[in-house]
């Protein structure tokens, strides 16, 4: 019954009727009562440790946002979730004195001001309510931080004062001094771009020219496979509810791509593998997903895809209902 219904959703991509994996979707955790959480990146180390970086508020019931990792500690019966502890903060004026939110680390060194830097933070910041977002850089010695801001920031800027702007990054590390920030755009033709930035030394960072790809929404995000470009993206099915919150979507989506293929298409490039529907998470909203990954973006294993993403209830408490649950999708159901 479950794969009929997403046959008639959200048509974009090639939707592999037949073949769709319907993931195991559990609760993960939560900020508390007048806390939300959401935009998470997940980074698994050799130890089987889980690294959650994402946006909760500080006070509750006020809405400004902050950064905030949760470590997530394996134990024979699963994982056990630490509280969450801030590690980064609005600035007190300047581009990012609102709210920051958005983060995504990756492992790479780089050199600031003369000293040595093992981890990087692409994270989204905005100096006025809803619009002029910006990316900016944060580095660290270690990836539980502290994390510190570079003062050149925003790190990929936005001019226009009356759009939504940049944000919204992942990360790819593409080698030992670049990377590849993929991030939702206003300014593009697409909505979505992404951009090489060579990064290992921030008095010398070179920006590279900004390439605008279609047929992705703007909540999406990457992974690296072996021989796969693969994105989870938020989206609206066909019969999406009009209903508050209407800015975020009902269905997460995942699909992949080969490497080698052409990401700028004119027809649509990308293999849809599953969704997380309402009727699984129990939830009208499901949105702001980010795949588990290793330090550099890759997928830890390519036979169990893990999406950690955010559900949320409709009507006035639609904001302190967003916690973090996960998706594991099993595609060896699919060979």
């Amino acid at each position: 019954m479950l794969l009929s219904v997403l046959a008639v959703s959200c048509r974009d991509g090639k939707d592999a009727s037949g073949s769709l994996v319907v993931p195991q979707v559990q609760y993960e955790l939560s900020g508390g009562a007048g806390h939300y959480d959401y935009a998470p990146s997940f980074i698994i180390d050799e130890y089987g440790i889980i690294y959650g970086f994402m946006c909760e508020n500080k006070n509750p019931f006020e809405i400004i946002d902050y950064v905030y990792l949760y470590k997530g500690i394996p134990t024979e019966d699963g994982y056990v979730w630490q509280p969450g502890t801030q590690i980064l903060a609005p600035s007190e004026k300047g581009w990012d004195h609102i709210h920051i939110c958005d983060p995504d680390v990756r492992a790479l060194k780089t050199k600031y001001k003369g000293k040595t830097y093992n981890y990087i933070m692409t994270y989204l910041g905005v100096d006025q309510w809803f619009n002029h977002n910006q990316i900016g850089l944060a580095v660290s010695e270690t990836i539980e931080g502290p994390y510190i801001k570079y003062d050149g920031n925003p790190l990929i800027p936005y001019e226009g004062l009356d759009t939504w702007g940049t944000g919204q990054s992942t990360s790819l590390v593409k080698n030992d001094s670049t990377i590849v920030v993929y991030y939702h755009n206003t300014g593009s033709k697409t909505n979505y771009s992404r951009r090489e930035v060579i990064l290992n030394d921030l008095d010398n960072i070179r920006l590279g020219e900004q390439e605008d790809i279609p047929h992705l929404t703007a909540n999406s995000y990457p992974a690296l496979g072996r021989d796969h470009l693969y994105m989870v993206s938020e989206m609206r099915s066909d019969g999406y509810e009009k209903a508050v919150p209407t800015w975020v979507g009902d269905l997460c989506r995942v699909a992949r791509m080969p490497l080698d293929g052409d990401i700028f298409a004119e027809e649509d490039p990308w293999e849809v593998l599953g969704y997380v529907t309402p009727e699984l998470s129990g939830f009208p909203r499901n949105h702001n997903p980010g795949f588990l990954t290793d330090e550099k973006g890759y997928l830890p294993d390519e036979d169990l895809l893990t999406v950690f993403f955010t559900t949320g209830v409709l009507g006035d408490d639609w904001l302190w209902s967003y916690d973090l649950y996960s998706a594991v999708f099993d595609m060896t159901r699919r060979k």
